[in-house]
């Protein structure tokens, strides 16, 4: 699946942004049938990005089968 337009959160840092990819395959460990719902994976997804690249992010768009989908995050802490 194809992400892209990733909204990172960089407090403004354009050095840091610069450095981020705007857009991304995802690994081949993350199957969207593994997940009950669209919801679940592209949860699964936004943490992926967030550990991946050490960076929160607000969303993303998300392209599967042809189709896209806008996806906003939040991170909230455990």
């Amino acid at each position: 699946m194809l992400i892209k337009s990733i909204m990172w959160d960089t407090n403004n840092d354009n050095e840091a942004l610069a450095s981020l990819p705007d857009e991304i395959e995802t690994p081949n460990f993350l199957h969207q049938e593994d997940y009950k719902t669209m919801d679940d994976f592209f949860a699964a997804v936004a943490e992926w990005l967030i550990y991946e690249f050490g960076r929160c992010h607000f969303g993303f768009q998300a392209i599967v089968n042809d189709n896209t989908y806008d996806v906003s995050y939040s991170y909230t802490p455990d």
